[in-house]
Protein backbone atom coordinates (compact mmCIF):
# COMPACT_ATOMS: atom_id res chain seq x y z
CA UNK A 1 0.00 0.00 0.00
CA UNK A 2 2.90 2.61 0.18
CA UNK A 3 2.17 3.38 -3.64
CA UNK A 4 -1.17 4.50 -2.83
CA UNK A 5 -0.03 6.45 0.57
CA UNK A 6 2.93 8.26 -1.51
CA UNK A 7 -0.15 9.33 -3.03
CA UNK A 8 -1.76 10.81 -0.99
CA UNK A 9 0.87 12.52 0.05
CA UNK A 10 1.96 13.88 -3.38
CA UNK A 11 -1.52 14.82 -3.85
CA UNK A 12 -1.83 17.72 -1.42
CA UNK A 13 -0.35 21.15 -3.40
CA UNK A 14 0.17 20.30 -6.94
CA UNK A 15 -2.25 17.03 -8.14
CA UNK A 16 -4.80 17.74 -10.24
CA UNK A 17 -8.40 17.68 -9.43
CA UNK A 18 -10.52 14.96 -11.30
CA UNK A 19 -13.87 16.71 -12.55
CA UNK A 20 -17.00 14.56 -12.77
CA UNK A 21 -17.80 13.18 -16.07
CA UNK A 22 -19.77 16.75 -17.81
CA UNK A 23 -18.57 19.10 -15.20
CA UNK A 24 -15.99 22.11 -16.15
CA UNK A 25 -11.89 21.02 -15.62
CA UNK A 26 -10.16 22.53 -12.72
CA UNK A 27 -6.93 23.29 -11.61
CA UNK A 28 -5.18 22.80 -14.90
CA UNK A 29 -6.65 25.74 -16.40
CA UNK A 30 -9.89 26.51 -15.24
CA UNK A 31 -11.14 26.03 -18.35
CA UNK A 32 -14.28 23.98 -19.18
CA UNK A 33 -14.32 20.15 -20.13
CA UNK A 34 -14.89 20.41 -23.73
CA UNK A 35 -17.79 18.54 -24.58
CA UNK A 36 -19.88 19.87 -27.41
CA UNK A 37 -22.94 18.77 -28.68
CA UNK A 38 -22.88 17.76 -32.35
CA UNK A 39 -24.64 20.61 -33.83
CA UNK A 40 -22.29 23.22 -32.24
CA UNK A 41 -19.35 21.20 -33.74
CA UNK A 42 -20.97 21.95 -37.38
CA UNK A 43 -21.92 25.25 -35.99
CA UNK A 44 -24.78 24.21 -38.11
CA UNK A 45 -28.36 22.86 -38.17
CA UNK A 46 -29.74 20.26 -35.95
CA UNK A 47 -28.77 16.65 -35.99
CA UNK A 48 -25.61 16.94 -38.37
CA UNK A 49 -22.51 18.45 -38.06
CA UNK A 50 -20.93 18.87 -41.91
CA UNK A 51 -17.34 20.25 -40.78
CA UNK A 52 -18.21 23.46 -42.93
CA UNK A 53 -17.21 26.89 -42.62
CA UNK A 54 -18.34 28.72 -39.04
CA UNK A 55 -19.36 31.86 -41.09
CA UNK A 56 -18.18 35.24 -40.55
CA UNK A 57 -16.40 34.83 -37.65
CA UNK A 58 -13.43 37.16 -36.90
CA UNK A 59 -10.25 35.68 -35.52
CA UNK A 60 -7.89 38.75 -34.87
CA UNK A 61 -6.77 37.63 -31.61
CA UNK A 62 -5.60 34.54 -30.16
CA UNK A 63 -7.55 32.07 -29.38
CA UNK A 64 -6.74 29.50 -27.08
CA UNK A 65 -9.14 26.47 -26.58
CA UNK A 66 -10.01 24.97 -23.18
CA UNK A 67 -7.17 23.15 -21.70
CA UNK A 68 -8.57 20.31 -19.22
CA UNK A 69 -6.55 17.63 -17.25
CA UNK A 70 -5.80 14.85 -19.81
CA UNK A 71 -5.73 11.07 -17.83
CA UNK A 72 -3.81 9.18 -20.05
CA UNK A 73 -5.60 6.92 -22.68
CA UNK A 74 -4.87 3.29 -22.21
CA UNK A 75 -2.66 2.96 -25.32
CA UNK A 76 -0.75 6.12 -24.16
CA UNK A 77 -0.06 4.18 -20.73
CA UNK A 78 1.04 1.26 -22.07
CA UNK A 79 3.23 3.17 -24.85
CA UNK A 80 4.62 5.83 -22.06
CA UNK A 81 5.21 2.77 -19.73
CA UNK A 82 7.21 1.01 -22.92
CA UNK A 83 9.36 3.51 -23.23
CA UNK A 84 10.20 4.51 -19.72
CA UNK A 85 10.75 0.73 -18.81
CA UNK A 86 10.84 -1.35 -21.67
CA UNK A 87 7.80 -3.18 -20.50
CA UNK A 88 5.70 -4.46 -23.42
CA UNK A 89 2.88 -6.24 -21.55
CA UNK A 90 0.68 -3.93 -22.29
CA UNK A 91 -0.78 -3.42 -18.36
CA UNK A 92 -3.87 -1.28 -19.77
CA UNK A 93 -5.37 -4.52 -21.33
CA UNK A 94 -6.54 -5.00 -17.61
CA UNK A 95 -7.95 -1.49 -16.81
CA UNK A 96 -12.04 -0.90 -17.35
CA UNK A 97 -13.20 -0.13 -20.79
CA UNK A 98 -12.84 3.39 -21.92
CA UNK A 99 -15.70 5.50 -22.72
CA UNK A 100 -16.71 6.37 -26.63
CA UNK A 101 -17.66 10.22 -27.46
CA UNK A 102 -18.33 10.48 -30.95
CA UNK A 103 -16.51 7.68 -32.20
CA UNK A 104 -13.40 8.68 -29.96
CA UNK A 105 -12.11 6.35 -26.79
CA UNK A 106 -9.90 9.63 -25.91
CA UNK A 107 -12.37 11.96 -24.47
CA UNK A 108 -11.24 13.72 -21.82
CA UNK A 109 -15.01 14.62 -20.18
CA UNK A 110 -15.72 10.98 -20.03
CA UNK A 111 -13.38 9.22 -18.82
CA UNK A 112 -12.31 10.04 -15.53
CA UNK A 113 -11.30 8.07 -12.68
CA UNK A 114 -13.01 5.80 -10.41
CA UNK A 115 -12.13 2.93 -8.05
CA UNK A 116 -12.05 0.36 -10.38
CA UNK A 117 -9.52 2.44 -12.11
CA UNK A 118 -7.47 3.45 -9.30
CA UNK A 119 -7.28 -0.40 -7.98
CA UNK A 120 -5.94 -1.07 -11.73
CA UNK A 121 -3.23 1.29 -11.06
CA UNK A 122 -2.08 0.64 -8.07
CA UNK A 123 -1.52 -3.12 -9.38
CA UNK A 124 -0.23 -2.22 -12.62
CA UNK A 125 2.72 -0.02 -10.73
CA UNK A 126 3.18 -2.55 -8.26
CA UNK A 127 4.40 -5.13 -11.49
CA UNK A 128 5.89 -2.97 -12.90
CA UNK A 129 8.35 -1.85 -10.70
CA UNK A 130 8.96 -5.20 -9.46
CA UNK A 131 9.79 -6.58 -12.97
CA UNK A 132 11.46 -3.10 -14.34
CA UNK A 133 14.11 -3.41 -10.31
CA UNK A 134 14.70 -7.43 -10.99
CA UNK A 135 15.51 -7.16 -15.00
CA UNK A 136 17.35 -3.61 -15.19
CA UNK A 137 17.92 -2.28 -12.48
CA UNK A 138 21.51 -1.15 -13.72
CA UNK A 139 20.01 0.57 -16.02
CA UNK A 140 17.07 1.99 -14.40
CA UNK A 141 19.25 3.60 -11.56
CA UNK A 142 22.79 2.63 -11.62
CA UNK A 143 25.11 2.79 -8.46
CA UNK A 144 28.84 2.08 -8.83
CA UNK A 145 30.66 -0.03 -6.24
CA UNK A 146 31.11 2.19 -3.14
CA UNK A 147 29.20 4.66 -3.89
CA UNK A 148 26.57 5.73 -1.52
CA UNK A 149 23.06 4.93 -2.13
CA UNK A 150 21.08 7.58 -0.90
CA UNK A 151 22.71 9.74 -2.91
CA UNK A 152 21.95 7.06 -5.74
CA UNK A 153 18.35 7.17 -4.78
CA UNK A 154 18.43 10.76 -4.61
CA UNK A 155 19.81 11.26 -8.50
CA UNK A 156 17.10 8.41 -9.41
CA UNK A 157 14.00 10.57 -8.27
CA UNK A 158 15.65 13.37 -9.54
CA UNK A 159 16.90 12.18 -13.20
CA UNK A 160 13.80 9.29 -13.88
CA UNK A 161 11.21 11.39 -11.97
CA UNK A 162 11.40 13.94 -14.56
CA UNK A 163 10.86 11.51 -17.27
CA UNK A 164 8.13 10.28 -15.38
CA UNK A 165 6.62 13.92 -14.94
CA UNK A 166 7.46 14.83 -18.03
CA UNK A 167 9.41 17.56 -16.09
CA UNK A 168 11.55 18.84 -13.41
CA UNK A 169 10.29 18.01 -10.33
CA UNK A 170 9.37 20.76 -8.27
CA UNK A 171 11.18 20.86 -4.34
CA UNK A 172 8.31 19.76 -2.66
CA UNK A 173 8.04 16.69 -4.84
CA UNK A 174 11.64 15.80 -5.06
CA UNK A 175 11.75 15.85 -1.59
CA UNK A 176 8.81 13.67 -1.00
CA UNK A 177 10.48 10.85 -3.12
CA UNK A 178 13.70 11.29 -1.35
CA UNK A 179 11.68 11.03 2.11
CA UNK A 180 10.48 7.79 0.70
CA UNK A 181 13.05 6.29 -0.51
CA UNK A 182 15.10 7.11 2.39
CA UNK A 183 12.47 5.83 4.28
CA UNK A 184 12.50 2.36 2.42
CA UNK A 185 16.55 2.10 1.88
CA UNK A 186 16.42 -0.25 5.03
CA UNK A 187 14.78 -2.78 3.20
CA UNK A 188 17.94 -2.52 0.31
CA UNK A 189 18.27 -0.51 -2.78
CA UNK A 190 16.99 -2.45 -4.66
CA UNK A 191 13.36 -2.22 -2.98
CA UNK A 192 13.69 1.01 -2.04
CA UNK A 193 13.94 2.00 -5.91
CA UNK A 194 10.85 -0.57 -6.65
CA UNK A 195 8.53 1.76 -3.91
CA UNK A 196 9.95 4.58 -5.24
CA UNK A 197 8.94 3.57 -8.43
CA UNK A 198 5.66 2.22 -7.72
CA UNK A 199 4.63 5.78 -6.21
CA UNK A 200 5.65 7.63 -9.33
CA UNK A 201 3.64 5.09 -11.15
CA UNK A 202 0.50 5.66 -8.92
CA UNK A 203 1.32 9.89 -9.52
CA UNK A 204 -1.32 12.12 -10.60
CA UNK A 205 1.58 14.25 -12.16
CA UNK A 206 2.46 10.95 -14.18
CA UNK A 207 -1.38 9.50 -14.85
CA UNK A 208 -2.55 12.97 -15.92
CA UNK A 209 -1.10 15.45 -19.04
CA UNK A 210 -1.32 18.51 -16.91
CA UNK A 211 -0.86 21.96 -19.08
CA UNK A 212 0.06 24.19 -16.44
CA UNK A 213 0.98 24.14 -12.35
CA UNK A 214 -0.96 27.20 -10.19
CA UNK A 215 0.87 30.19 -11.79
CA UNK A 216 2.99 32.34 -8.60
CA UNK A 217 1.12 35.82 -10.43
CA UNK A 218 -2.52 36.44 -11.66
CA UNK A 219 -2.50 35.44 -15.35
CA UNK A 220 -5.12 36.80 -18.26
CA UNK A 221 -5.77 36.06 -21.82
CA UNK A 222 -4.36 33.55 -23.69
CA UNK A 223 -0.77 32.12 -21.96
CA UNK A 224 1.61 30.64 -24.24
CA UNK A 225 2.52 26.74 -22.80
CA UNK A 226 5.62 26.50 -21.74
CA UNK A 227 8.59 23.79 -23.41
CA UNK A 228 7.76 21.01 -20.93
CA UNK A 229 3.94 21.48 -21.66
CA UNK A 230 4.16 21.69 -25.21
CA UNK A 231 6.59 18.99 -25.82
CA UNK A 232 4.09 16.46 -24.15
CA UNK A 233 1.27 17.94 -25.99
CA UNK A 234 3.29 17.52 -29.09
CA UNK A 235 4.46 13.71 -28.27
CA UNK A 236 1.14 12.26 -26.83
CA UNK A 237 -0.78 13.58 -30.05
CA UNK A 238 1.83 12.51 -32.84
CA UNK A 239 3.25 9.20 -30.55
CA UNK A 240 0.57 8.48 -28.11
CA UNK A 241 3.84 8.51 -25.78
CA UNK A 242 6.23 10.20 -23.60
CA UNK A 243 8.00 13.15 -25.48
CA UNK A 244 11.71 11.44 -26.50
CA UNK A 245 15.33 12.49 -25.03
CA UNK A 246 15.31 15.03 -28.42
CA UNK A 247 12.36 16.50 -27.72
CA UNK A 248 13.35 16.84 -24.13
CA UNK A 249 16.51 18.21 -24.96
CA UNK A 250 14.69 20.85 -27.06
CA UNK A 251 12.61 22.44 -23.92
CA UNK A 252 15.40 21.99 -21.99
CA UNK A 253 17.27 24.51 -24.52
CA UNK A 254 14.37 27.05 -25.65
CA UNK A 255 14.20 25.56 -28.77
CA UNK A 256 10.64 24.93 -28.60
CA UNK A 257 9.11 28.46 -28.56
CA UNK A 258 8.42 29.63 -32.04
CA UNK A 259 6.19 28.20 -34.42
CA UNK A 260 9.20 27.01 -36.95
CA UNK A 261 10.77 25.47 -33.72
CA UNK A 262 7.03 23.58 -32.87
CA UNK A 263 6.86 22.79 -36.92
CA UNK A 264 10.07 20.96 -36.91
CA UNK A 265 9.87 18.87 -33.79
CA UNK A 266 6.25 18.13 -35.12
CA UNK A 267 7.50 16.68 -38.73
CA UNK A 268 10.72 14.88 -36.40
CA UNK A 269 8.05 13.14 -34.84
CA UNK A 270 5.69 12.50 -37.71
CA UNK A 271 8.31 10.07 -39.53
CA UNK A 272 8.69 8.14 -36.24
CA UNK A 273 7.42 4.22 -35.52
CA UNK A 274 4.93 5.65 -32.95
CA UNK A 275 3.42 8.15 -35.47
CA UNK A 276 2.77 5.21 -37.47
CA UNK A 277 1.02 3.65 -34.97
CA UNK A 278 -1.13 6.94 -34.31
CA UNK A 279 -2.28 7.31 -37.75
CA UNK A 280 -3.39 3.41 -37.26
CA UNK A 281 -5.17 3.97 -33.83
CA UNK A 282 -6.57 7.28 -35.08
CA UNK A 283 -8.11 5.32 -38.31
CA UNK A 284 -9.64 2.69 -35.90
CA UNK A 285 -11.74 4.50 -33.53
CA UNK A 286 -12.53 7.18 -36.83
CA UNK A 287 -13.65 4.54 -38.92
CA UNK A 288 -14.87 2.06 -35.76
CA UNK A 289 -12.54 -1.16 -36.84
CA UNK A 290 -13.11 -2.89 -33.57
CA UNK A 291 -16.43 -4.04 -34.22
CA UNK A 292 -14.26 -5.34 -37.04
CA UNK A 293 -13.12 -8.23 -34.59
CA UNK A 294 -16.39 -9.78 -33.78
CA UNK A 295 -17.60 -9.88 -37.47
CA UNK A 296 -18.96 -12.95 -38.46
CA UNK A 297 -19.56 -13.27 -42.22
CA UNK A 298 -20.07 -16.39 -44.51
CA UNK A 299 -21.22 -16.85 -47.91
CA UNK A 300 -22.85 -20.61 -48.93
CA UNK A 301 -20.23 -20.66 -51.62
CA UNK A 302 -17.03 -20.29 -49.20
CA UNK A 303 -16.04 -22.57 -46.52
CA UNK A 304 -14.44 -20.20 -44.22
CA UNK A 305 -15.19 -20.36 -40.84
CA UNK A 306 -17.53 -17.34 -39.76
CA UNK A 307 -14.49 -15.63 -38.83
CA UNK A 308 -11.63 -16.63 -39.86
CA UNK A 309 -10.94 -13.86 -42.31
CA UNK A 310 -11.17 -11.33 -39.46
CA UNK A 311 -7.24 -11.60 -39.68
CA UNK A 312 -6.52 -11.04 -43.26
CA UNK A 313 -8.85 -7.65 -43.44
CA UNK A 314 -7.01 -6.82 -40.31
CA UNK A 315 -3.75 -6.98 -42.12
CA UNK A 316 -4.88 -5.55 -45.41
CA UNK A 317 -6.63 -2.11 -44.08
CA UNK A 318 -3.58 -2.13 -42.12
CA UNK A 319 -1.39 -2.13 -44.76
CA UNK A 320 -3.73 -0.14 -46.68
CA UNK A 321 -3.97 2.68 -44.43
CA UNK A 322 -0.19 3.07 -43.80
CA UNK A 323 0.27 3.33 -47.83
CA UNK A 324 -2.60 5.54 -48.22
CA UNK A 325 -1.80 8.23 -45.29
CA UNK A 326 2.59 7.96 -45.44
CA UNK A 327 2.95 7.46 -49.29
CA UNK A 328 0.39 8.89 -50.82
CA UNK A 329 -0.74 11.52 -48.04
CA UNK A 330 -3.86 12.91 -49.39
CA UNK A 331 -7.66 12.77 -48.83
CA UNK A 332 -7.63 11.87 -52.49
CA UNK A 333 -5.29 8.95 -52.32
CA UNK A 334 -7.24 7.56 -49.50
CA UNK A 335 -10.33 7.97 -51.57
CA UNK A 336 -9.32 6.46 -55.19
CA UNK A 337 -6.28 4.22 -54.39
CA UNK A 338 -6.98 1.45 -56.60
CA UNK A 339 -4.43 -0.60 -54.44
CA UNK A 340 -4.88 -4.07 -52.22
CA UNK A 341 -2.45 -5.54 -49.90
CA UNK A 342 -3.77 -9.27 -49.33
CA UNK A 343 -3.20 -12.38 -47.20
CA UNK A 344 -2.63 -15.53 -49.60
CA UNK A 345 -6.19 -16.38 -48.63
CA UNK A 346 -7.68 -13.27 -49.43
CA UNK A 347 -5.77 -12.90 -52.83
CA UNK A 348 -7.70 -16.45 -54.10
CA UNK A 349 -11.03 -15.20 -52.60
CA UNK A 350 -10.77 -11.91 -54.83
CA UNK A 351 -10.18 -13.70 -57.26
CA UNK A 352 -6.47 -11.86 -57.69
CA UNK A 353 -3.10 -12.40 -58.53
CA UNK A 354 -1.58 -11.00 -55.37
CA UNK A 355 2.45 -10.51 -55.56
CA UNK A 356 4.29 -12.93 -53.08
CA UNK A 357 5.18 -9.94 -50.50
CA UNK A 358 1.88 -8.77 -49.10
CA UNK A 359 4.04 -5.33 -48.65
CA UNK A 360 3.85 -4.90 -52.62
CA UNK A 361 -0.30 -4.18 -53.61
CA UNK A 362 -2.31 -5.62 -56.12
CA UNK A 363 -4.02 -2.81 -57.95
CA UNK A 364 -7.18 -3.50 -59.61
CA UNK A 365 -8.78 0.04 -60.70
CA UNK A 366 -12.19 -1.58 -62.34
CA UNK A 367 -13.02 -3.27 -59.09
CA UNK A 368 -12.09 -0.81 -55.99
CA UNK A 369 -11.62 3.11 -55.24
CA UNK A 370 -9.75 3.51 -51.94
CA UNK A 371 -11.17 3.24 -48.10
CA UNK A 372 -14.59 2.87 -48.88
CA UNK A 373 -13.86 -0.40 -51.33
CA UNK A 374 -11.06 -2.22 -49.23
CA UNK A 375 -12.66 -5.55 -48.28
CA UNK A 376 -12.80 -4.93 -44.98
CA UNK A 377 -14.36 -2.15 -44.62
CA UNK A 378 -17.08 -3.54 -46.86
CA UNK A 379 -17.31 -6.81 -44.43
CA UNK A 380 -17.77 -4.39 -41.63
CA UNK A 381 -20.46 -2.51 -43.26
CA UNK A 382 -22.70 -5.83 -43.77
CA UNK A 383 -24.67 -8.61 -42.46
CA UNK A 384 -23.65 -11.60 -41.80
CA UNK A 385 -25.08 -13.56 -44.67
CA UNK A 386 -25.66 -10.22 -47.00
CA UNK A 387 -24.31 -7.08 -48.17
CA UNK A 388 -25.67 -3.74 -45.56
CA UNK A 389 -26.78 -0.79 -47.48
CA UNK A 390 -27.93 0.58 -44.48
CA UNK A 391 -24.78 0.59 -42.80
CA UNK A 392 -23.05 1.47 -45.73
CA UNK A 393 -24.88 4.61 -46.29
CA UNK A 394 -25.05 5.91 -42.23
CA UNK A 395 -20.68 5.20 -42.89
CA UNK A 396 -20.46 7.95 -45.65
CA UNK A 397 -22.65 10.19 -43.89
CA UNK A 398 -21.15 10.07 -40.37
CA UNK A 399 -17.31 9.57 -40.72
CA UNK A 400 -17.32 11.16 -44.37
CA UNK A 401 -19.46 14.04 -43.92
CA UNK A 402 -20.17 14.51 -40.32
CA UNK A 403 -23.83 14.47 -40.33
CA UNK A 404 -25.41 12.64 -37.00
CA UNK A 405 -27.37 10.21 -38.03
CA UNK A 406 -30.69 9.63 -36.03
CA UNK A 407 -31.22 5.54 -34.64
CA UNK A 408 -34.09 4.67 -35.57
CA UNK A 409 -37.74 4.89 -33.83
CA UNK A 410 -38.02 2.73 -30.61
CA UNK A 411 -40.81 0.47 -32.54
CA UNK A 412 -39.14 0.24 -35.31
CA UNK A 413 -37.15 -3.51 -35.34
CA UNK A 414 -33.92 -3.00 -37.29
CA UNK A 415 -33.23 -6.37 -38.73
CA UNK A 416 -32.64 -7.13 -42.42
CA UNK A 417 -35.02 -8.47 -44.81
CA UNK A 418 -34.43 -12.10 -44.89
CA UNK A 419 -32.54 -13.27 -47.92
CA UNK A 420 -34.16 -14.45 -51.01
CA UNK A 421 -32.25 -16.29 -53.71
CA UNK A 422 -34.61 -14.85 -56.51
CA UNK A 423 -34.15 -11.12 -55.75
CA UNK A 424 -31.12 -8.90 -55.28
CA UNK A 425 -30.44 -7.06 -52.15
CA UNK A 426 -31.61 -3.68 -53.50
CA UNK A 427 -34.96 -5.54 -54.41
CA UNK A 428 -35.73 -7.07 -51.33
CA UNK A 429 -34.46 -3.71 -49.45
CA UNK A 430 -37.00 -1.70 -51.52
CA UNK A 431 -39.13 -1.52 -49.01
CA UNK A 432 -37.58 0.44 -47.31
CA UNK A 433 -38.37 3.24 -49.44
CA UNK A 434 -42.48 2.54 -50.43
CA UNK A 435 -42.92 2.59 -45.84
CA UNK A 436 -43.29 6.46 -45.58
CA UNK A 437 -42.66 6.11 -42.22
CA UNK A 438 -39.30 4.58 -43.05
CA UNK A 439 -38.46 6.90 -46.34
CA UNK A 440 -37.86 9.94 -44.89
CA UNK A 441 -34.54 8.65 -43.44
CA UNK A 442 -33.50 5.89 -45.77
CA UNK A 443 -34.06 7.96 -48.99
CA UNK A 444 -30.55 9.11 -47.95
CA UNK A 445 -28.93 6.29 -46.23
CA UNK A 446 -30.05 3.84 -48.74
CA UNK A 447 -29.29 6.40 -51.56
CA UNK A 448 -26.12 5.87 -51.01
CA UNK A 449 -25.43 2.50 -49.64
CA UNK A 450 -27.18 0.93 -52.82
CA UNK A 451 -23.84 2.44 -54.83
CA UNK A 452 -21.85 -0.31 -53.10
CA UNK A 453 -24.55 -3.33 -53.97
CA UNK A 454 -21.23 -4.43 -56.30
CA UNK A 455 -19.75 -5.90 -52.84
CA UNK A 456 -20.97 -8.86 -50.86
CA UNK A 457 -20.62 -9.17 -46.86
CA UNK A 458 -17.03 -11.09 -47.59
CA UNK A 459 -16.09 -7.50 -49.32
CA UNK A 460 -15.87 -9.97 -52.41
CA UNK A 461 -16.85 -7.78 -55.98
CA UNK A 462 -19.51 -9.17 -58.08
CA UNK A 463 -21.84 -8.14 -60.54
CA UNK A 464 -24.50 -10.86 -60.19
CA UNK A 465 -26.16 -11.48 -57.29
CA UNK A 466 -28.86 -14.73 -57.14
CA UNK A 467 -28.23 -14.70 -61.43
CA UNK A 468 -30.00 -11.48 -61.58
CA UNK A 469 -27.72 -8.40 -62.45
CA UNK A 470 -26.51 -6.01 -59.93
CA UNK A 471 -27.94 -2.10 -59.80
CA UNK A 472 -25.43 0.08 -58.11
CA UNK A 473 -26.52 3.40 -59.14
CA UNK A 474 -27.08 5.81 -56.32
CA UNK A 475 -28.22 9.07 -55.00
CA UNK A 476 -27.09 11.84 -52.40
CA UNK A 477 -29.95 12.93 -50.74
CA UNK A 478 -29.61 16.18 -47.53
CA UNK A 479 -26.00 16.09 -47.24
CA UNK A 480 -26.02 20.03 -47.32
CA UNK A 481 -23.58 20.39 -49.48
CA UNK A 482 -24.86 20.58 -53.47
CA UNK A 483 -21.82 19.78 -55.21
CA UNK A 484 -22.64 16.12 -53.60
CA UNK A 485 -26.00 16.04 -54.34
CA UNK A 486 -27.60 13.85 -56.88
CA UNK A 487 -27.24 10.61 -58.67
CA UNK A 488 -24.26 8.76 -59.11
CA UNK A 489 -23.40 5.27 -60.91
CA UNK A 490 -21.40 2.92 -58.17
CA UNK A 491 -19.24 3.14 -55.32
CA UNK A 492 -15.96 4.05 -57.88
CA UNK A 493 -17.84 7.28 -59.04
CA UNK A 494 -19.17 8.16 -55.51
CA UNK A 495 -15.50 7.76 -54.19
CA UNK A 496 -14.21 10.07 -57.20
CA UNK A 497 -16.66 12.61 -56.13
CA UNK A 498 -15.73 12.47 -52.44
CA UNK A 499 -11.82 12.46 -52.74
CA UNK A 500 -12.33 16.22 -54.01
CA UNK A 501 -14.94 17.52 -51.93
CA UNK A 502 -14.75 20.23 -49.73
CA UNK A 503 -17.13 18.97 -46.50
CA UNK A 504 -15.40 15.50 -46.65
CA UNK A 505 -12.02 17.32 -46.20
CA UNK A 506 -13.79 19.67 -43.74
CA UNK A 507 -15.17 16.63 -41.89
CA UNK A 508 -11.92 14.88 -41.64
CA UNK A 509 -9.87 17.62 -40.36
CA UNK A 510 -12.37 17.95 -37.55
CA UNK A 511 -12.23 14.64 -36.77
CA UNK A 512 -8.29 14.48 -36.45
CA UNK A 513 -8.90 17.83 -34.84
CA UNK A 514 -11.26 15.93 -32.11
CA UNK A 515 -8.54 12.95 -31.34
CA UNK A 516 -5.79 15.67 -31.31
CA UNK A 517 -7.69 17.90 -28.16
CA UNK A 518 -9.24 14.68 -26.50
CA UNK A 519 -12.66 16.28 -26.63
CA UNK A 520 -15.39 17.35 -28.62
CA UNK A 521 -15.15 21.05 -29.83
CA UNK A 522 -16.66 24.08 -28.51
CA UNK A 523 -17.01 27.52 -29.55
CA UNK A 524 -13.86 28.39 -28.44
CA UNK A 525 -12.16 26.22 -31.25
CA UNK A 526 -13.70 27.72 -34.04
CA UNK A 527 -10.90 29.99 -35.03
CA UNK A 528 -8.23 27.39 -34.96
CA UNK A 529 -10.28 24.48 -36.15
CA UNK A 530 -11.25 27.31 -38.93
CA UNK A 531 -7.45 27.97 -39.91
CA UNK A 532 -6.95 23.98 -39.78
CA UNK A 533 -9.36 23.55 -41.94
CA UNK A 534 -7.80 26.08 -44.37
CA UNK A 535 -4.21 25.12 -44.59
CA UNK A 536 -5.46 21.59 -44.61
CA UNK A 537 -7.71 22.30 -48.24
CA UNK A 538 -4.65 24.55 -49.14
CA UNK A 539 -2.47 21.62 -49.07
CA UNK A 540 -4.77 19.54 -51.34
CA UNK A 541 -5.65 17.44 -48.03
CA UNK A 542 -2.33 16.18 -47.29
CA UNK A 543 -2.50 14.61 -44.00
CA UNK A 544 0.90 15.38 -42.97
CA UNK A 545 0.31 19.10 -43.33
CA UNK A 546 -2.98 18.67 -41.17
CA UNK A 547 -1.62 17.03 -38.20
CA UNK A 548 1.22 19.82 -38.22
CA UNK A 549 -1.20 22.49 -38.63
CA UNK A 550 -3.12 21.20 -35.95
CA UNK A 551 0.04 21.78 -33.95
CA UNK A 552 0.26 24.86 -34.81
CA UNK A 553 -3.16 26.12 -34.28
CA UNK A 554 -3.81 28.51 -31.02
CA UNK A 555 -5.48 25.80 -29.18
CA UNK A 556 -2.56 23.66 -29.53
CA UNK A 557 -0.11 26.18 -28.66
CA UNK A 558 -1.85 28.47 -25.81
CA UNK A 559 -3.98 27.53 -22.59
CA UNK A 560 -6.47 30.00 -20.73
CA UNK A 561 -5.42 32.30 -17.63
CA UNK A 562 -5.58 30.07 -14.24
CA UNK A 563 -8.12 31.21 -12.35
CA UNK A 564 -6.67 32.17 -8.51
CA UNK A 565 -6.70 29.17 -6.20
Amino acid sequence: MIGLAALGVLACSNAPRTPSPGTPATGGSGGSAGMGTAAMSAGGSSGMSTGGSSGTLACTTTSPGVAPLRLLTHLQYDNTVADLLGDTTRPSQQFPAENVVLGFSNNVAANQVNPTLIAAYQSAAESLAATAVSSRLATLAPCADGAANGECGHTFVTTFGAKVFRRALTANEAANFDALFDATLPSGYPKAIELTLRAMLQSPQFLYRVDALHAPTSESGAIALGADELASRLSYFLTNSTPDDTLLAAAANDQLVSATDIETQARRLLGTTRAKQMAQDFMGQWLGLDQLSGAARQAPDENFGPTELVPDWKSSLGAFIDDAVWNDGTVSGLLTSPKLFLTPKLATLYGVSAPSDPSVPASVPTQRSGLLTQPAIMALLAHSDQSGPVQRGVFVLQQLLCMQVAPPPPNVVAVPPAVDQTATTRERFAQHIADQSCASCHVSLDGIGFGFERYDQLGRYREMENGLPVDDSGQVVGSGDPSLEGPFNGALELSSKLATNETVRSCIATQWYRYAMGRVEDTTDQCSLNDVKARFSSSNGNFRELLVAITLSDAFRYRPALENP
